[in-house]
């Protein structure tokens, strides 16, 4: 059984970076089945999409952590509705995104949930489809979902398409093998492993492999910075380790990263779109229920994970610091590093 035959499609995925790149795989299978996809997003999101030839357009929504008020978006859910599509869905069972594409005007309007509520029926929804929590990636179960909907095919792919233009001096080409290092998870200093670990992990791989450079960069906030040069003191002055003058878009971030031998971060939004531009990573998670919705999967990719009595027995003995992370070490990681490193040419 094929995609209904949809000329016209809304997606509603109103989350940010790491969603958004999991997303992609079942927005192209939309288009590959002969509709017109355009994407209500966040601005982050809206970043990732225009690197995605498939969506025709986007309908920006400034959410962000705390969101703003529900009414504010009224004036555009108006002009979706103008927009008459065949058919409007969501992934995602957040209540945002339920009320959006109830209120979308869409001929059918579609909702994955992990958990019926009562209020659901009240939302004119003409299909929901039920999605209970499963342990595979999230790209995976959005395209179980489109499997329920008539897709015939496997995941359509995640790959981004960027400019080769870099307009700033350090976007050019590097003339060593670069490894690029996401140290901080904007919002979630849980999800953190040490400086210091890091610091002993990058000296780990010098004495391997000394030709290796480590290039750090940071977002646009105060915290992150301050990270990325405290890595820097830790590590010592050395030419082969460089932290980013200044924060960089999404898509400039891209065209280092399409450089990189190698991406080495945390359980946080960039690590994803390293694996959409096909780098092969290393990634440092602590043990939470659904930790496997968003570890890598594959050859090219290692996630370095120790259990946590916490999460076994639901009870937070922590703090903002957990331990299965700080368990992770430096030698761990540095190993996984360079399984993962091109040989030396």
């Amino acid at each position: 059984m094929p995609l209904p035959s949809w000329k016209k499609v809304l997606v509603v995925d109103l989350g940010f970076l790491g969603d958004t790149v999991h997303s992609i795989p079942a927005i192209r299978a939309l288009s590959m089945g002969g509709a017109e996809v355009d994407v209500m997003t966040t601005p982050v999101g809206s970043e990732v999409l225009s690197m995605v030839s498939e969506v025709h357009r986007v309908w920006v929504t400034p959410l962000r952590k705390p969101s703003p008020p529900w009414w504010k978006g009224l004036n555009q859910l108006c002009q979706i509705r103008r927009q008459n599509y065949d058919a409007a869905l969501t992934f995602s069972g957040a209540d945002r995104n339920l009320y959006c594409v109830a209120f979308s005007g869409a001929q059918e309007r579609i909702a994955a949930v992990r958990r019926e509520r009562w209020w659901h029926g009240l939302l004119l929804l003409t299909k929901i489809i039920s999605t209970p929590f499963k342990n595979r990636p999230l790209f995976r179960q959005k395209m179980e979902t489109l499997k329920v909907l008539g897709w015939p095919g496997d995941a359509a792919g995640q790959s981004l398409k960027i400019s080769a233009n870099p307009q700033k001096k350090d976007l050019s080409s590097f003339s060593q093998p670069t490894v690029y290092l996401s140290v901080s998870a904007y919002g979630s200093p849980h999800k953190e492993w040490p400086l210091k670990s890091w610091a002993e992990m990058i000296r780990s791989v010098w004495e391997n492999r000394p030709e290796i450079k480590f290039l750090v960069g940071f977002a646009p906030n105060q915290r992150e910075e301050e990270r990325a040069r405290q890595l820097a003191q830790l590590v010592g002055n050395s030419p082969s380790f460089q932290v980013l003058d200044t924060p960089h878009s999404l898509s400039e971030l891209a065209l280092i990263l399409r450089q990189t031998v190698c991406f080495a971060g945390l359980d946080s939004g960039l690590l994803h779109l390293a694996i959409a531009l096909g780098r092969p990573t290393v990634s440092i998670f602590r043990d939470y229920n659904g930790k496997s919705e968003w570890a890598p999967e594959g050859q090219s990719h290692r996630v370095l994970s120790h259990l946590c009595s916490c999460h076994r027995d639901q009870v937070d003995r922590c703090g903002e610091q957990p331990l299965c992370l700080e368990a992770v070490t430096p030698q761990e990681v540095a190993d996984a590093m360079l399984e993962l490193l091109p040989l030396p040419t």
